[in-house]
């Protein structure tokens, strides 16, 4: 079967290596250029450990990262690893087109089903066939638009602060819960730490949420999380900045010659700290669909939502409110930000 994933991100390439797994030889569109790194650290998730352990990567990510406790069957709750390096793993072995932006979706005759994508690659115009096309392009995918996939795209009611630091902390995790149940965490890897202090979106965006100042941020994220002090002190206002995120609500997973995964499908709010551990389960279990359906696209689209539809509902439900600690009572000074 000829696949096309469009997005080279962690879904997009969890897909194509459980696709070159199992015999079939995917083409990734990526819209970034080759060589672009992605800074900072990600915190995988337990939710993507069976996908990363069946293409054969999880043992050495994992050993370039920091174990995230509390541990279960010897296993920790997430890993600590810097982004880039996740990327350029999946990456290895698989047909990754960069400098490649989709501009429309070939239809057939009827225009009933999707045949493949045209696109722009390095500059140079270019068709390409496919028996599947796959958006694995993220919350503002233009493979969802362009297939017209009735959605809900709407903003969150939290943003972030966040701070990006190239000291590694004493420990990989810190955690504060604030009495409405948003946290202010931090997160380590082996070359650095990465926090965020999440907030009710404020009316004046980054304006507003920065206008306390950096040293007065330090100071009170530091108070919350003791562990984040050392990677902040070693850091200035050019290392933090302003953060909203997109949400995503489709209900229609596919349609003939076209489907949704990940954040394309389901982009969840960034404090629920599950998103990409999702989106590369919905990877494993297309691939698994595909390979077991050769040469029928619409019954491997049907075989992956009827097995994965089911595993996905509790998250899609409960959303990040299922996460949240809320303490209740009103916020101590220290924990108001912006003051």
């Amino acid at each position: 079967m000829r696949v096309v994933i469009v997005g080279g991100g962690m879904a997009g390439l969890v897909l194509a290596r459980g696709l070159l797994l199992r015999g079939i030889s995917p083409t990734v569109l990526e819209r970034a250029p080759a060589g672009v790194v992605v800074p900072g650290p990600i915190m995988l998730p337990f939710q993507g450990y069976d996908a990363l352990q069946e293409i054969g990567v999880f043992d050495g990510l994992r050993a370039q990262g920091l174990d995230i406790p509390p541990l279960r069957a010897g296993l920790p709750v997430a890993v600590g690893v810097a982004r880039q390096r996740v990327l350029d793993t999946l990456a290895e072995g698989v047909d990754v087109r960069h400098d490649a932006e989709v501009t429309g979706l070939i239809r057939d005759g009827d225009g009933d089903r999707v045949t493949g994508v045209r696109a722009t690659v390095a500059g140079d115009e270019a068709e390409i066939a496919a028996d599947l096309v796959v958006g694995a392009d993220g919350a503002r995918s233009a493979v969802r638009g362009m297939a017209g996939f009735p959605a809900e795209v709407y903003p969150f009611d939290t943003a972030q602060v966040s701070w990006r630091s190239p000291v590694a902390p004493r420990e990989p995790f810190g955690i504060h819960f604030l009495p409405d149940g948003r946290q202010v965490t931090m997160v380590g890897w082996p070359e650095g730490a990465a926090g965020g202090w999440q907030i009710p979106r404020p009316p004046g965006g980054a304006d507003e949420a920065l206008a306390g100042g950096f040293d007065e941020f330090r100071r009170r994220f530091a108070a919350l999380v003791p562990v984040a002090a050392e990677p902040l002190a070693a850091i200035d206002e050019r290392h933090w900045h302003y953060r909203e995120a997109t949400g995503v609500t489709c209900d229609v997973w596919w349609q003939p010659g076209v489907a949704l995964i990940g954040e394309a499908l389901h982009a969840m709010n960034p404090e629920a700290g599950i998103g990409s551990g999702l989106g590369m389960g919905d990877a494993q279990a297309l691939a698994v669909a595909v390979a077991r359906n050769p040469g029928d696209a619409d019954g491997a689209c049907r075989d992956w939502e009827y097995w994965r539809r089911p595993a996905l509902a509790p998250y899609l439900a409960m959303g990040s409110e299922a996460v949240r600690v809320v303490r209740g009572g009103d916020p101590r000074p220290e924990e108001i930000w912006p003051p």
